[in-house]
């Protein structure tokens, strides 16, 4: 017992060698390894995790891709939503599951990216916790203002905020998340104080931006690409790098002004940790066939999303180092009030 307790590993050690034991034991059970076990898998139904609820963007995304992975790998893709503690409970879940290649995380900036750095809480590490796959989709982002607006371009709305300090409102999906650290960012950036008001999603703002009840919100491009056309706003910029393909004339908002600004949000796919790389490489290859079949981005663009471009799992691997980086400067220079631990 003395013994026992003495060399009694941590939990940091436990969990690795619990995840090696568990790689090994998948590529055992087969009694195959490396290329062979690629060939023989998948043997049963892939479980995709998605962090939010059905019927969203991301369920919806999630849904598209799972049935082109099922077409290529003539194996079952089950979509499963486990929603929860902003996609903490999804993303911890999988990173907790065994490595076999039978549960993986549909994951986008905030599970694997934005949260390593305001929730210092997290219970898992986005950068050690998983292997990714591989990079499905980027969901472009427009800033708005209602059709009756003063505001004709981002300029004007600096301006106003400027003259007047914290009395020009602005929306973001809730404190802490992407929308809410890209533009803090912004108006820290911009020398500017405006209102944070938090909305638990994009429907619920559409009737105050229209109404003027908010200044500015931040809306997908197929939505807010509909209201304008309606009549209902006016789009001053986006916030993705470049100029998007279904709004070319919307200049971004790096070029008014603000180079190198940008705030990309994307999808993509992950696995725990230890998976077989031969496994990862199969899915990713999966992935690539989704993005160069014209149906299933056609499917995408009709969302108002771009699809991802053909990656490997080592340029998504390097694409994630670059966006943490991203997010961990936003946070930081915005002066954001992060969780305490």
């Amino acid at each position: 017992m003395t013994d026992m307790m003495l060399f009694l590993p941590s939990t940091k050690t436990s969990r690795q060698r619990r995840r090696l034991l568990q790689s090994a034991a998948a590529v055992l059970a087969l009694g195959i390894g490396g290329g062979a076990y690629a060939q023989s898998y998948p043997a049963k139904p892939i479980h995709l995790i998605v962090p939010f609820s059905a019927g969203g963007a991301t369920d919806v995304l999630a849904r598209i891709l799972a049935q082109s992975l099922q077409t290529t790998l003539k194996q079952s893709v089950v979509v499963e939503n486990r929603v929860g503690a902003t996609g903490t409970l999804a993303a911890s879940y999988v990173a907790k599951a065994a490595p076999d290649g039978y549960t993986a995380l549909f994951g986008g900036v905030g599970t694997n990216s934005l949260l390593e750095f305001t929730l210092p809480t997290l219970q898992y590490s986005p950068s050690r916790d998983f292997a990714p796959a591989g990079n499905f989709c980027f969901v472009d982002f427009v800033m708005a203002v209602g059709h009756d607006s003063p505001y004709q371009t981002l300029a004007d709305l600096l301006k106003d905020a400027k003259a007047r300090p914290g009395e020009v409102s602005y929306q973001s999906a809730g404190p802490l998340g992407t929308l809410h650290v890209a533009q803090e960012y912004l108006w820290k950036t911009a020398g500017v104080e405006l209102n944070h008001i938090p909305y638990k999603g994009e429907s619920h703002v559409i009737p105050d931006l229209v109404s003027g009840r908010v200044d500015v919100a931040q809306l997908t491009l197929a939505t807010a690409r509909q209201l304008a056309a309606d009549g209902k706003i006016r789009m001053l910029a986006t916030m993705a790098p470049e100029r998007l393909v279904g709004a070319p004339d919307l200049p971004t908002v790096a070029e008014q002004g603000f180079p190198g600004f940008a705030m990309p949000t994307w999808n993509g796919v992950f696995f725990p940790k230890g998976t077989p790389d031969a496994v990862v490489q199969k899915i990713n290859e999966a992935i690539n066939v989704a993005l160069k079949d014209e149906a299933v981005r056609q499917q995408v663009l009709n969302m108002g999303i771009g699809p991802g471009q053909l990656n490997t799992p080592a340029e998504h691997a390097e694409f994630l180092a670059r966006e943490r980086e991203r997010w961990r400067r936003m946070v930081e220079e915005s002066g954001i009030q992060v969780e305490k631990s």
